[in-house]
């Protein structure tokens, strides 16, 4: 193992560094080379006591900055590297575990960086991510000043580059790779070296069990000296057609792509996107994806190089990835899905800290695009209210009554007023499909569960009943009372009971609730697919 660190008047810093790494390194054969930027003869002199078996100090005669001082160290390395500021005290167990995720993980990762706290325990680095929705010019570190307790900044993954403070680097990653890019002069250089790493197959990943203290000025932000707007400007030279002016072909394919375990009717949902894409004459597809088979995914739409959209949770590490290789990814969120695992705090954090900000994002509902930035910060560019096509309107409906998650009180209620009114009830506990909804030709269905957006509504008025379901403000642009639906307050099974028997019993109400609700259906599938075609055009045309 091969530590580089590169050195300017930090003496004092370098010795706190040089201690860490003997104290957490002990059963490691490794060696560390110190490269001097500083060039004065007396931090020069102090330098050379660090010198031991272990530890070789390398002098040189002028200043070549971070970059070109690192290059120095990284080529006389003969293992793996590890790039490490001075100003660093290690924790244990860092190496173990930068080592184990080089190689025990994924063996196409080749460069991995830990979580680097400051000393009061605030987070400094917890991944990269391109500021593009903050200040597109510049690439940032995630949850910045947040305790390091912070769940989401705990899961490991995949990142969009690496830290020059600290990042282990295979030799198969740095042979293929190469050095740090000696232009730069004092930023950028390592967010270069990880895109570099991704455009040549080698992958950058984030691994917060290894953690290191940095003693990195706790107040730096986005305004910056003269050398480090000059290494900007030089980073957007070679990566600007890749970000800033990234642009796709209007007729690019676009390839929805689902998880195995998804909800059929957002499969369903998917598959009706896709159709009314194909129908304007591009080339477009639905792929389901098993965990077991995401490199096959991934490289599939790596060919296609065209729009990647992640329709769940499932499938968003595979289209996060096609997009490092030029895919633009897309995430059709059915909801902050975080939201369908209570009490699963490592589930929500795995699945929070899967909303990256390189996803084009588009929402449900209001209440899905607020709830997505307030747990990440980045904003949903586009809202659009779920629906599929229906089936004509049925002219005539059966003496049924459908309930959908009822508790047992409510139950009661709906057989007291279908016994009253002539009409049978039949309940469901689960979630039914809507063909087999549709097949019972119900005169009402009373839905009692609660809806992430305005999908399943819309497929249950699709079916020519009466739709009766709980007000629900996240749904109130879709959901309409009076209009296409009657709706009672949450746990008022009397107001539920009048409405059902209106329903059931006012020949007025009853059609024009279900002629309203069978055409507010029909439209917001329309839309929806208007919506997500003209969504995606804009994505593609304007990536910032």
């Amino acid at each position: 193992m091969s530590i580089v660190i590169p050195s300017y008047n930090d003496v004092e810093l370098l010795r706190e560094a040089l201690r860490s790494i003997e104290e957490t390194c002990v059963n490691v054969d490794y060696e560390v080379i110190i490269v001097d930027d500083y060039i004065d003869a007396a931090v020069q002199a102090r330098l050379r006591e660090f010198e031991s078996p272990r530890v070789r100090v390398v002098l040189k005669d002028e200043r070549l900055g971070f970059a070109g001082t690192v290059n120095i160290g990284m080529k006389l390395a003969a293992h793996d590297i590890v790039l490490l500021n001075s100003d660093i005290i290690a924790k244990p167990g860092w190496l173990e575990a930068l080592q184990y995720s080089a190689y025990a993980i994924d063996p196409r990762i080749g460069m991995v960086s830990p979580k680097l706290v400051y000393p009061d325990g605030r987070i400094q680095y917890a991944g990269t991510y391109y500021a593009r929705l903050l200040a597109p010019q510049w690439f940032g570190h995630l949850h910045v000043g947040s305790p390091a307790t912070k769940l989401t900044a705990n899961v490991a993954g995949y990142n969009a580059s690496i830290s020059g403070a600290c990042v282990y680097i295979t030799r198969a990653a740095f042979d293929l790779v190469g050095p740090l890019d000696d232009g730069f002069w004092l930023g950028f250089e390592d967010v270069d070296l990880g895109l570099r790493a991704w455009e040549r197959g080698v992958r950058c990943y984030y691994q917060p069990a290894a953690m290191l203290v940095h003693y990195e000025s706790a107040s730096r932000g986005y305004s910056q000296g003269q050398r480090e707007l000059a290494s900007m400007r030089r980073f957007w030279r070679r990566w600007e057609s890749q970000s800033l002016a990234r642009t796709i072909s209007d007729d690019a394919p676009v390839t929805f792509v689902i998880g195995e375990d998804a909800d059929p009717q957002w499969r369903e949902y998917a598959g009706a996107l896709s159709d009314a894409i194909a129908q304007t004459g591009r080339d477009a597809e639905v792929r389901v994806i098993a965990a077991s088979a995401e490199d096959d995914i991934v490289d599939g739409l790596a060919e296609r190089r065209g729009i990647a959209v992640a329709c769940d949770s499932a499938s968003a590490r595979a289209v996060w990835l096609a997009g490092t290789a030029g895919s633009l990814p897309v995430y059709l969120l059915p909801a902050v899905e975080s939201i369908w695992h209570p009490g699963d705090s490592a589930r929500q954090s795995e699945i929070i800290a899967g909303y990256r900000s390189e996803f084009d994002y588009i929402a449900p509902n209001r209440w899905t695009a607020r709830q997505l930035q307030a747990e990440t910060a980045w904003e949903a560019r586009r809202r659009v209210a779920p629906a599929v096509l229906p089936s004509p309107l049925p002219e005539s409906t059966s003496s049924c009554v459908v309930s959908i998650g009822a508790d047992i009180a409510t139950r009661a209620a709906i057989e007291e007023v279908c016994h009253a009114t002539g009409f049978v009830a039949s309940h469901y506990e689960g979630t039914p499909l809507r063909d087999e909804i549709a097949d019972a030709r119900p005169r009402a269905v009373v839905d009692l569960r609660e809806h992430q957006s305005s999908l399943v509504p819309f497929a249950l008025m699709s079916v020519g009943a009466v739709y009766l379901s709980r007000s629900d403000p996240r749904l109130a642009h879709e959901v309409l009372d009076g209009y296409n639906a009657l709706l009672h307050a949450s746990g008022d099974v009397q107001q539920l009971a009048s409405s059902l028997t209106d329903a059931l019993t006012d020949p007025v109400v009853h059609d024009e609730l279900r002629s309203n609700g069978h055409a507010s259906a029909s439209r917001a599938a329309i839309a929806a697919a208007h919506g997500v075609v003209d969504a995606l055009l804009d994505f593609s045309r304007a990536p910032v």
